[in-house]
């Protein structure tokens, strides 16, 4: 939590108008984690359409290793944390259905409810 503040002081060190780009940057990172979730939830409804998992399914590693990436920089490190943990579980041969069904589920909740 104290690198968090650190953080935070930081930004408010900056001008008003990097404080504000970066504000708007943060605008455009929530509105394409929202377009992340769309994506996120189409390829869990063609997983069930499929009858079943695909064991290394690029598109969910790619969405997960994207949001892991990102989140960091904008502040939201749980979101990372948990895009972080879809990621290894995605990449894991053979993992467990429900270690896969709590990860995605963790990042579907963290992603609804950023505004």
């Amino acid at each position: 939590m104290a690198s968090h503040s650190k953080s935070i002081d930081k930004l408010d060190q900056l001008p008003d108008e990097a404080q504000n780009r970066i504000a708007q940057l943060r605008l455009l990172f929530v509105a394409r984690c929202k377009e992340n979730l769309c994506q996120i939830k189409q390829v869990l409804d063609d997983r069930t359409a499929a009858n079943g998992r695909k064991t290394q399914d690029p598109e969910l590693i790619k969405l997960a290793h994207s949001l892991a990436g990102a989140s960091a920089i904008f502040g939201y490190r749980d979101l990372g944390r948990t895009a972080f943990k879809l990621e290894a579980t995605l990449r894991e041969t053979n993992y467990p259905e429900a270690s896969f069904a709590q990860a995605v589920d963790d990042l579907i909740e963290q992603l609804t409810a950023l505004d």
